[in-house]
């Protein structure tokens, strides 16, 4: 019976100390002892739509927790190509607050200035007194313009063409849907009535070969121009959804020489 009450007791004993022992890691945890901050992530991409909120949060992590929180600021980066007040803005205040390990800062980004082939914003992180910046300090935000797609808002464009780095005569097309898709269109001519013309300086040529042809626009806005005849070897391009601009590079067999032809659609003629 005495065995056993020795026991019991050593146990409690042991119990009590362990307690105490992990209640005193957290109180020098909840100090803040030794805080380095640092990006949870190195890099993010927005796409930046018109009418949203257009909002990127930005996590900040610590090491270690204060009661007070952590106040930090951000730089932007002389290598970034989006700018502060034209492209963005800081939405939020930056600080970790007391008894958190890690919180976010919001960048939002303006529709009207964002572009199409993207913006890089590069920012570091600058610490507080006392708190030290980890590696992890630079966390780059690519921000592009993005437009939902909804269809043509027209099928009449005028065309310019550029080859043997010449402009060549320009011309107005209309895209005819192809039944039974929502993405294919025929075109009676891909580089123009008097392209041939143009471009073997005898008028004989006005309105021949034509280079008709089929435009389909993938789902990755990336455009096939296939053309009807043996010698249209056809061509690739892309589609921007915000202009609603195709742009197309076209091969061709026709001339015993080799040369691509430069095609950009606008909407509207």
């Amino acid at each position: 019976m005495k065995t056993i009450y020795k026991l019991l007791s050593l146990v409690f004993i042991l119990t009590v100390s362990v307690s105490c022992d992990r209640d005193q890691g957290d109180s020098d945890y909840l100090n803040g002892r030794g805080s380095t901050i640092f990006y949870s992530s190195p890099s993010g991409t927005l796409f930046v739509e018109e009418g949203a909120a257009n909002n990127y949060q930005i996590s900040v992590a610590t090491t270690a927790i204060q009661n007070s929180g952590i106040p930090y600021s951000i730089e932007v980066d002389p290598s970034s190509t989006a700018v502060e007040g034209v492209d963005f803005d800081f939405a939020s205040s930056t600080q970790i607050p007391g008894g958190n390990i890690v919180s976010t800062f919001s960048i939002e980004a303006y529709f009207d200035n964002a572009s199409l082939d993207g913006k890089t914003l590069v920012l570091n992180l600058v610490g507080s007194e006392g708190v030290d910046v980890g590696t992890n300090n630079t966390f780059s935000l690519d921000i592009f313009k993005s437009c939902p797609y909804n269809g043509l808002n027209t099928t009449d464009y005028s065309a310019a063409v550029v080859a043997f780095d010449a402009e060549a005569p320009s011309y107005d097309v209309t895209l005819v849907p192809v039944a039974g898709s929502d993405n294919q269109w025929t075109v009676t001519t891909g580089w123009g009535p008097s392209f041939v013309a143009w471009a073997t300086g005898d008028p004989q040529y006005e309105g021949a070969f034509l280079y008709s042809g089929t435009i389909t626009l993938n789902s990755d806005f990336s455009v096939d121009f296939a053309g009807d005849d043996a010698w249209a070897t056809g061509g690739a391009g892309s589609f921007s959804p915000c202009t609603q601009v195709f742009t197309y590079t076209l091969t061709q067999g026709l001339f015993t020489n080799a040369f691509t032809v430069d095609v950009t659609l606008n909407p509207g003629i």
